[in-house]
């Protein structure tokens, strides 16, 4: 199970990583070059989507489906990208100002913000494990541009 997991991670992170640099690259664009983008952003989101999916398909077997505990308001899946997003903003911020106090300040919270969502991926997992709390239905509602989706 864990293997399927970091499988179905490894292309998000690379994904994530694709989809900061379109949306570092559309805030510089000129008009004519921001629809490519956008699109280009949109089809990484939804590869994105999909990946938190596999994952979730992955992982919900492990969890059960009590329909009489409350759900949690996003899946592990979901919570997982919510953390390689975090994991690469830190990067960025680390890289992109250099060191100063501020920036170093900023990065010291980045941190503590991942470590809480760590924590609260790992009390997740236990509610779900113990039934305590079930997952969201896993219905998508944002298509990213594809109909039927």
């Amino acid at each position: 199970m864990l293997a399927g997991v970091v499988a179905a991670f490894g292309p998000a992170a690379c994904g994530q990583h694709r989809q900061w640099d379109a949306e570092d690259r559309v805030r510089q664009a000129g008009d004519t070059e921001i629809p490519a983008i956008k699109r280009e952003i949109d089809r990484l989101n939804s590869l994105r989507h999909v990946l938190i999916e596999q994952v979730d398909r992955i992982l919900d077997p492990a969890w059960g489906a009590n329909e009489d505990v409350p759900p949690r308001t996003e899946s592990i899946g979901s919570a997982l990208d919510r953390l390689s997003v975090q994991t690469l903003r830190i990067v960025h911020t680390e890289r992109l100002v250099g060191g100063g106090a501020g920036v170093m300040e900023r990065v010291a919270i980045l941190r503590r913000q991942r470590d809480d969502l760590v924590w609260s991926i790992a009390v997740a997992c236990e509610d779900l494990v113990s039934a305590r709390r079930r997952t969201p239905r896993p219905e998508r509602m944002k298509p990213y541009g594809k109909p039927g989706r």
